[in-house]
């Protein structure tokens, strides 16, 4: 039988590094969105993609699916909190591979409001700042798509998504330029 406070001591990440990682990657996301004026935040450069508003309501989407997780029920877990944050890495810092999105996240067509929309954003980033801090992120939480994962991993996921969707604004932003 596993000590519960042993795995969370064995864990190579710790919710302090989460936490950074976390308020690096959300920030970076909002220096990048925002950077866009109104009219361009919603400008499709080219079919197929998306605009920087559609991925910020994507990821706004996103990020309540996985509050909800991370506040629904939970159970305990005989393995390491952290063991599939490496694979959920490889997979979203791929960038050579185009990510099919579930369709309960695809964002809105519509022409959003970018103070609004960013607003909303860091809202949601607030709260789950405030999960990361409060929550035992050693617990494990089952998500539709995701399966089963810790409250940790699924921070992890937050993170490697937030950080494939820089990416590809600060890509929107070069064919506004």
């Amino acid at each position: 039988m596993h000590d519960k406070n042993k795995l969370t001591m064995t864990t190579m990440i710790n919710p302090r590094e989460m936490l950074e990682q976390f308020e690096t990657a959300t920030d970076e996301y909002v220096n990048a969105v925002s950077s866009f004026s109104q009219e361009e935040i919603n400008a499709i450069p080219y079919e197929g993609c998306w605009s920087a508003a559609q991925i910020t309501d994507h990821l706004f989407k996103s990020d309540n699916g996985i509050l909800k997780a991370l506040y629904g029920p939970t159970q305990t877990t005989d393995r390491a909190p952290d063991e599939k944050i490496p694979g959920i890495k490889a997979v979203f810092l791929d960038f050579t591979t185009k990510l099919k999105s579930p369709d309960f996240i695809i964002p809105d067509n519509v022409t959003h409001d970018k103070d609004s929309l960013i607003s909303a954003f860091k809202s949601v980033r607030e709260l789950l700042g405030k999960a990361i801090k409060t929550l035992d992120l050693s617990a494990v939480c089952s998500m539709p798509v995701l399966g089963e994962l810790t409250r940790l991993e699924l921070i992890g996921f937050v993170i490697y998504h937030t950080q494939r969707h820089t990416r590809q604004v600060l890509k929107l932003r070069e064919f506004e330029n």
